[in-house]
């Protein structure tokens, strides 16, 4: 089995989806890829979201998971995607983790390459969307979410992503965080330059369509 699936996905991403139009249309989704209680208006969001994204002409990007804010991303993405001539969705495109999570669909969805770890895989959504949507998720999404402000931190200004945490209470503890960091400061500009926060469907839609003003 995984010696096929490999087969299947080229080894590193195909390199049209490197190009700045590509990265600039296309919106990177991570967050849950398990379902709870506490998450489920943010699945509701992260669908009605990414139905918008889609129709508006852009790729979504995600893990490819089929619970969670990961089902949620990619069921609706690959309902409302446009199709090719093999009825594969072209805007419905997943980062896959290797070894496999199990309940990977890879038949509805561009599987654009594997990752052996959790840090291949941000850099890996940050090399192919200038957008990345940070929804409610457990360790491996506060990996992600320090990562990605981080690199914002370091990197050169014409790499900065426009990095959207969703949920102004679940997020309350790693925005305090950065305050602090501010305030004392260790490090030098305030934390609305590396990252915004949306806490409705809205204001992530305004966020996402906004002209990045931190290059």
């Amino acid at each position: 089995m995984q010696i096929s699936f490999r087969a299947n996905i080229a080894e590193t991403i195909p390199e049209k989806y490197y190009s700045p139009q590509s990265k600039s249309n296309t919106v990177a989704i991570l967050g849950s890829s398990k379902q709870s209680d506490e998450i489920l208006k943010y699945m509701d969001m992260c669908s009605n979201i990414t139905k918008a994204i889609v129709l508006s002409g852009k790729n979504i990007v995600h893990g490819c998971g089929n619970s969670g804010i990961m089902g949620s991303a990619y069921k609706t993405g690959q309902e409302y995607s446009k199709r090719d001539e093999q009825n594969k969705p072209l805007q419905n495109l997943a980062i896959i983790a290797n070894p496999l999570w199990g309940d990977e669909d890879l038949e509805n969805c561009i599987p654009l390459t594997t990752t052996n770890s959790e840090a291949e895989r941000i850099e890996k959504f940050a090399d192919v969307a200038d957008t990345i949507v940070v929804f409610p998720g457990s360790v491996s999404t506060i990996q992600e979410a320090a990562t990605l402000i981080a690199k914002n931190y370091y990197g050169k200004p014409e790499n900065k992503k426009q990095v959207i945490l969703v949920g102004k209470e679940f997020f309350k503890g790693l925005t305090t965080q950065y305050e602090q960091l501010y305030k004392s400061g260790l490090i030098k500009c305030p934390p609305e330059v590396l990252y915004k926060i949306a806490d409705s469907e809205l204001d992530l839609l305004n966020l996402i369509d906004e002209t990045k003003t931190a290059k």
